[in-house]
This record gives C-alpha cells, sequence and structure tokens, in this order.
C-alpha cells in the first residue's frame, strides 16, 4: 500500500489487485487513524468483494472519503450499492484535491 501526504490530504493507494477482507482490514485500520482529507486511489486495484464494500460504507459514516480513479467495473459497482451517496466520487486525483466534478449517479425515471 502507499500512503502520500500533501499539504490537506493523505492519499492512499493500494497496490494489490483485488480488495479483500484482509487487506480491508489493513487499508481501514490505517484510514481510520488519518486526520487529515483521506483520499483513495483506485488506479491499481481491478476487483473488490462486498467486504470493502461494507467497511468502506461503515468508515465513511466518519470520515470524509474521496475515491478516485475508479474502474468501470467497481463504479458499476459502486452505483448499484448507493456508495456515492455516502462518499465523493471522482474521476481523477486533481478533481479530488479541487474537490470539484464530482461523479453523481442520478435516478431518472420517465413519468
Amino acid at each position: 500500500m502507499e500512503i502520500r501526504y500533501d499539504n490537506k490530504v493523505c492519499i492512499f493507494a493500494p497496490l494489490s489487485a483485488k480488495l479483500d477482507k484482509r487487506t480491508c482490514i489493513r487499508l481501514f485500520s490505517k484510514l481510520s487513524n488519518e486526520q487529515k482529507q483521506i483520499g483513495l486511489d483506485l488506479s491499481y486495484v481491478q476487483d473488490c468483494t462486498i467486504d470493502f464494500c461494507e467497511a468502506l460504507t461503515e468508515v465513511a459514516k466518519e470520515k470524509n472519503i474521496g475515491i478516485f480513479n475508479i474502474p468501470s467495473d467497481i463504479f458499476a459497482l459502486f452505483n448499484i450499492m448507493n456508495i456515492d451517496k455516502c462518499t465523493n466520487l471522482f474521476v481523477s486525483e486533481l478533481d479530488f484535491e479541487e474537490n470539484s466534478r464530482r461523479l453523481i449517479h442520478r435516478k431518472f425515471s420517465f413519468v
């Protein structure tokens, strides 16, 4: 896991291709101790388990987490599970640092 500190943000980048239960425990234990704004870079991740999604929603209740560089499969899963309602999703690291251009899933329907 790579951890980068900037002026006001801390960015965590898991280096494993799959975020399973063991990786989640390690990631979120370090993430919960951080005081700065937290960014999660998923550029190396290709797959995640339900344990990651559940742990993310639990930690997001206490911390403000921004997620960026999300692969399309994981992004579709985040939209289905409404994770975009509890965390901030961004396309790139620059969008996260500027806190602009969030990815929002709107559920429109025809009447």
